[in-house]
């Protein structure tokens, strides 16, 4: 019996970033609106605010989780959003995301993770 995961993985470089990019709350409520566009569910959250500016916070999912890092003084963050889950909408996570990010531009990688086989 051939045995398959459902584990997909979104990476986004988002450059020229006009959104909160300094403010956890701001990025945690940000996810837990991209968590329901894509059908996923919350379970828990944290974050680490860095001095003089920056961000990293994530939001376990039942599913897995989303993490967002910032460089405020680049413009830039980084997005991971990872679920185990055909069903979960990585592009409706990312819009959501997206519009609050506000960026100039984007790069996205997609990835299917995790064993495949026998």
């Amino acid at each position: 019996m051939a045995l398959e995961s459902k584990i997909r993985h979104l990476l986004v470089d988002a450059h020229g970033c006009s959104g909160p990019l300094n403010d956890s709350a701001a990025l945690l409520a940000l996810m837990n609106a991209a968590a329901q566009a894509a059908g996923a569910r919350p379970m828990s959250d944290a974050s680490a605010q860095y001095v003089p500016h920056g961000v990293t916070a994530v939001l376990f999912l039942a599913e897995s989780h989303i993490l967002i890092s910032t460089w405020p003084e680049l413009n830039m963050a980084l997005v991971d959003v990872l679920v185990c889950s055909d069903t979960m909408d990585l592009a409706a996570a990312w819009e959501v995301i997206a519009a609050g990010l506000v960026p100039e531009r984007s790069v996205q990688k997609r990835l299917d993770r995790g064993i495949t086989g026998t």
